[in-house]
């Protein structure tokens, strides 16, 4: 059993989260990766020392994280220099998410894990997320992000290097032999030969997604939504 088991079993038994649990105090684990000379080295240190030591629920998920971002930056050669790290509660609908700039606390790049969901997933696939979102970092960084939902051709492409099919939506599907796969293995995380895909989560949401002729989409809860599309001037239908 790999740390990160360890750490991930540490979580389980503290319950099974539900989806419409608010959690009042919000923990975020935050870091700052080996190499950069960006200004703000202090306070990402300072904030990086107190999670690993502070007594908190996540300490050592969050440390075990923290370790393998460090290894796929290094290992990839993503060159990720600011990274805010943090296992939170997010919403139904997202696994986990990279946030574009400056958060809340002025600091770049962060990455969330969604909490609610830890206790359904394996090592692997919360691995998984990480190098999804560091993709987004690394692309804030190094390259060119697209619109929402900012899994562009360059973000596909630079993921699928590493074994990852992720589509437009963001919905990433593992090949079965990869620079991930074998990552993982290196280190001890062992994943299945045929991985499922990873699915954005629908919650208990009303929003049904309707689209027009130019692949326009919009999400409404009324069931008989009737409208046009102005830049195509055909009807919206439903697609989902």
């Amino acid at each position: 059993m790999s740390f990160i088991d360890d750490a991930l079993a540490k979580f389980i038994d503290e319950g099974n989260p539900n989806c419409a649990i608010h959690d009042p105090d919000p923990e975020p684990f935050l870091f700052k990766l080996e190499g950069s000379d960006h200004l703000g080295d202090g306070i990402y240190e300072i904030l990086a020392n107190h999670q690993r030591t502070a007594e908190w629920k996540h300490r050592d998920l969050a440390a075990e994280l923290l370790r393998w971002a460090v290894i796929f930056n290094e290992e990839l050669g993503l060159g990720v220099s600011e990274i805010a790290l943090r296992v939170d509660w997010l919403s139904c609908f997202r696994l986990g998410h990279f946030r574009s700039g400056h958060n809340g606390f002025g600091l770049k790049g962060e990455i969330a894990i969604n909490e609610r969901y830890l206790h359904q997933r394996e090592p692997w696939q919360v691995l998984g997320t990480i190098l999804h979102e560091l993709l987004h970092a690394w692309q804030e960084e190094h390259g060119k992000p697209g619109k929402p939902p900012y899994h562009n051709k360059q973000f596909r492409n630079k993921a699928l290097k590493y074994g990852l099919f992720i589509d437009e939506d963001g919905v990433t599907q593992y090949l079965p032999e990869s620079t991930f796969k074998e990552l993982l293995k290196r280190y001890g995380v062992q994943m299945p030969a045929q991985a499922p895909a990873t699915q954005r989560r629908k919650g208990n949401s009303k929003l049904k997604k309707w689209s027009c002729a130019c692949k326009v989409n919009v999400r409404v809860a009324i069931a008989d939504f009737k409208a046009r599309c102005l830049k195509c001037n055909d009807l919206f239908k439903r697609a989902d």
